[in-house]
């Protein structure tokens, strides 16, 4: 499972929850969780902030 989708349910976020703390819209969110869509630096920050973690946590490599 993708670190994000681990993350997003374990704090018992949805997707459009997650999508309007980030910033960003549901639906790329949905694309990036599936592996569909790659992520840029810049929402890769977003994600990581509004997760209230750092980007090297969620991405470790």
């Amino acid at each position: 499972m993708n670190r994000i989708k681990q993350i997003r349910k374990k704090q018992k976020l949805t997707q459009g929850e997650l999508a309007e703390m980030a910033g960003i819209d549901q639906s790329d969110l949905s694309k990036i969780e599936n592996d569909k869509k790659s992520i840029t630096l810049d929402t890769a920050k977003k994600i990581a902030r509004a997760l209230g973690y750092s980007v090297e946590h969620i991405w470790p490599d």
